[in-house]
């Protein structure tokens, strides 16, 4: 957990809180959640999206696993009244075989130095009809219109940093590769567009300050690593403070999302 760019804290549990509420309806929009049964969430951090989850399917039976404990503590007081959070790896499950009906990965794969062993976790406990749902990132598709350079550089740094810290924040395009290798038959593979455009301002400026958040929530680790400076923190705040002033400037991104299952043998 030391490679998690992001942090740790007070401050990230509120983050990933209201990145949850913000990317709620490209999550969830299509995603087959079961109505019944159990659903077993991986790297559930600080469980948001246990909440999401519970909003939209009460009769769940929740269950989260994350590694970190200060995630696990957040968890276990924002959701522990509607979904058990277990601190564990989620590489090396303590859970039995074919024991839960559905198992979730949200925003967690890319920062996972085995995502095939996640992967074939969360296989091994799904019974034989079950499904696995990953919403992952390819941070390749991560673009402003027209171009903000400051961004830009930040942006392929933060990744590089990300990366360096055993990380993939491409892994989204491997996603149906993974699956298949780890023994899955995939089912389904969905494109998740975010897009924030002069169309829908009051969307546009949520979705600015969301970036502007994801962004300087990688600035200690990124200056630790020597990536970047005070002065291209400085640039980066100038160009998101540009792009919240100026309507015209859009911006995009594109997730993945796939839905597979055991194979059957």
């Amino acid at each position: 957990m030391e490679g998690y760019i992001h942090g740790f804290g007070t401050e990230e549990e509120q983050r990933l809180w209201d990145q949850a509420d913000v990317l709620a309806g490209a999550v969830f929009g299509r995603l087959p959640l079961l109505e019944r049964g159990r659903l077993l969430e991986l790297g559930c951090g600080v469980g948001a999206e246990l909440a999401h989850v519970h909003e939209r399917r009460p009769g769940l039976e929740l269950l989260g696993v994350e590694l970190s404990p200060t995630h696990v503590a957040a968890a276990r007081r924002r959701v522990g009244h509607i979904a058990g959070v277990l601190q564990a790896d989620a590489s090396r499950l303590p859970l039995p075989a074919r024991c839960v009906d559905q198992a979730l990965t949200i925003w967690v794969l890319e920062h996972v130095p085995d995502p095939a062993a996640v992967v074939g976790e969360a296989l091994r406990v799904l019974r034989p009809d079950g499904t696995l749902v990953c919403t992952e990132v390819d941070n390749a598709t991560f673009a402003f219109h027209p171009e903000l350079p400051a961004v830009a550089a930040w942006w392929d740094r933060f990744n590089r940093v990300q990366a360096d810290g055993g990380g993939d924040p491409f892994v989204g395009r491997r996603l149906a590769m993974i699956a298949r290798d780890a023994g899955a038959e995939v089912l389904d593979v969905q494109d998740i567009a975010v897009v924030a455009t002069r169309d829908e301002p009051a969307r546009r400026d949520v979705l600015i300050d969301y970036i502007a958040h994801l962004l300087g929530s990688g600035a200690r680790a990124m200056i630790a690593a020597g990536a970047v400076d005070a002065a291209e923190l400085a640039a980066l705040e100038s160009d998101l403070d540009r792009a919240r002033r100026d309507p015209t400037v859009g911006w995009e991104y594109h997730a993945v999302q796939m839905t597979c299952r055991p194979a059957v043998r």
